[in-house]
């Protein structure tokens, strides 16, 4: 029996062993599997964005081709990785059709002698723009709105005088209802007119040309480009093309044709509209850019200098403020001590600063009177305070050496602190 016992729990161990290796089996291959699904997951996603950076990577590629240019600085177009730079002159037209011969001739002669003066390559770019008037139509809106608040005031007046005012004559009511009935005809005829302004700005049909003169420079040009980091070829490059452009204003300027450089917000409206001829009207490049539409891509400031010079400006105003502060409690510890040290109270020293600001005015003044009117003000002002600001010695000594060089012609300023010219009076050296 004991055997029989002994056997059945050998089978029953066998058998745990066995259900126990076949959970751990189980359970093995379970998590094998949810990793390998997850792996594969990871890879999936890793594989997709790869593809996508790969295509990005793509359409940057095609639309830098396409475009044909890096980027916009220091008011120039940079092409071919920084190799090729180029500025843009806009010419303003002249109306030659209606000039007489011999303004056609003088034209004709002045652009044969600009031919004649090129000694580099130019490119002649003709754009055409939808007429913009919505600047314009904006001052005058404005200015209109001025208008209209003034009439309204004048003839609020003019109401209000005519209803309380019972001595006016007939003539006088006339001319009121004259100057209300003007200013109500000119506010009109400013609203029709900014109103017809604005219908042929509505009118899509209304082009205006565009005339400008490209010039390019290369580094190639330069000679020995190895020698030349990016930052100095790029200075060359702008001091090489503003010479040039500089140039063409000059030569062009006997035509009668007025020129500017364009600058970098101009450069880029100029290509918007040579790329976006469709959606220029509907997309302002000014509005955007007045905006800060561009503020967040990489040719703007870096956000830590942003933060610089922000940190720059509030040292600079704090400093300004403790620089106050201390110049007033310098100020008045100085001010203290003069009335500690003279024995004036408070009345008699504002009555001293009182008389010597009269002073100061007087000297400044003093071409306006005649010499004696101005030197016994002062004399008068110096004795009235309570502490003189020149004793009677040094008057005397300073009347003295006036007096003198007036008669040698040959006068200079004193030991005492004078300053000025000869004619200046004695007193005006000493008042500060």
């Amino acid at each position: 029996m004991n055997d029989i016992w002994g056997i059945l729990l050998v089978l029953m161990v066998i058998l745990g062993v066995f259900i126990g290796a076949i959970a751990v089996l189980l359970i093995q291959r379970r998590k094998g599997g949810r990793t390998a699904t997850q792996e594969t997951e990871d890879y999936r996603r890793a594989e997709e964005e790869r593809r996508k950076a790969a295509t990005v990577a793509a359409r940057s590629e095609k639309m830098k081709d396409f475009m044909e240019f890096d980027k916009i600085e220091d008011d120039m177009i940079v092409q071919n990785d920084g190799n090729r730079f180029i500025m843009a002159i806009r010419c303003m037209g002249i109306n030659y059709d209606l000039m007489s011969e011999p303004e056609m001739l003088g034209v004709e002669e002045g652009f044969a002698n600009f031919l004649n003066t090129l000694k580099f390559p130019i490119q002649l770019y003709v754009q055409s723009r939808t007429l913009d008037l919505s600047e314009g139509v904006g001052m005058y809106r404005d200015r209109l709105e001025h208008l209209r608040g003034e009439a309204d005031k004048y003839i609020e007046a003019a109401n209000r005088a005519k209803q309380t005012n019972p001595n006016l004559t007939s003539l006088q009511r006339q001319q009121l209802d004259y100057e209300m009935k003007k200013r109500r005809n000119l506010l009109d005829y400013g609203t029709d007119i900014v109103n017809y302004i604005e219908r042929m700005s509505s009118n899509r049909n209304i082009l205006q040309r565009k005339y400008y003169m490209i010039v390019s420079y290369e580094t190639a040009d330069m000679g020995l480009t190895n020698k030349f980091t990016k930052e100095e070829a790029k200075d060359v490059a702008y001091s090489e093309l503003y010479t040039r452009c500089k140039t063409l204003q000059a030569a062009i300027m006997p035509c009668g044709i007025e020129s500017e450089i364009l600058h970098g917000d101009e450069l880029a409206e100029l290509l918007f509209i040579a790329y976006n001829k469709d959606d220029a009207n509907v997309y302002n490049i000014k509005e955007a850019i007045d905006k800060g539409a561009f503020r967040l891509y990489s040719t703007a400031t870096s956000v830590l200098e942003k933060k610089k010079a922000a940190l720059d400006a509030k040292l600079k105003q704090e400093g300004l403020l403790q620089a106050e502060s201390a110049l007033r409690t310098a100020m008045e510890s100085i001010r203290n001590q003069a009335v500690d040290i003279s024995g004036l109270t408070e009345e008699q020293q504002f009555d001293d600063d009182a008389k010597r600001e009269a002073m100061q005015i007087i000297i400044e003044n003093q071409d306006n009177f005649e010499p004696q009117v101005v030197d016994k003000a002062l004399e008068d002002l110096n004795s009235q305070m309570h502490q003189p600001l020149v004793s009677e010695e040094e008057l005397a000594e300073a009347e003295a050496n006036y007096d003198a060089a007036n008669s040698e012609d040959e006068y200079k300023p004193q030991a005492i602190g004078m300053g000025g010219d000869m004619n200046q009076d004695p007193l005006a050296g000493l008042i500060n």
